[in-house]
């Protein structure tokens, strides 16, 4: 109908992004953890629409796909699979576009783990990509505090 009806005109789908809100605001805001916002315009109209949607199963997240309505969305939806994990009913070829084959986990998630899990290396002995389990040790990241009078141009605001 937002498409296909003359007074409303929503001829293009501009963007499709995966959510993720769990945690969101710093309390519990949704009942839903996943969902995905489309951006609809309306060239004739001038007018933008946002659309959201949520999952209902927060293990296993899954939306209708939007493929057959606007064609455009089909990479969109592949993006939020790949980062987020949303499997879109009917899509016609849903695999990751963003992040290698091989690769655990969905990586804008919020439970992701910040240095994430693998990492990825080039040997030069076996002549290949190799992957690894993650050898970075965490370290805290303080900045600098500046607390000289003159610093910045003795600026005594």
């Amino acid at each position: 109908m937002l498409r296909d009806d003359e007074s409303l005109g929503f001829e293009q789908l501009v963007d499709l992004a995966g959510i993720d809100y769990a945690g969101y605001g710093g309390q519990v805001v949704h009942a839903r953890r996943f969902g995905a916002v489309s951006q609809l315009l309306s060239v004739s109209n001038n007018w933008r629409l946002r659309l959201r949607a949520y999952a209902d199963d927060d293990e296993f997240p899954v939306l209708p796909s939007l493929g057959d309505v606007w064609p455009s969305v089909l990479w969109f939806e592949r993006e939020a699979f790949d980062l987020f994990g949303i499997m879109f009913d009917g899509h016609p070829d849903l695999r990751r576009i963003l992040t290698d084959y091989g690769f655990v986990g969905h990586p804008f998630r919020k439970d992701f783990p910040v240095s994430g899990f693998m990492e990825m290396t080039y040997d030069k002995e076996q002549g290949r990509v190799i992957y690894q389990p993650v050898t970075i040790e965490p370290r805290e990241n303080t900045p600098r505090i500046v607390r000289e009078e003159s610093y910045g141009g003795g600026y005594r605001g």
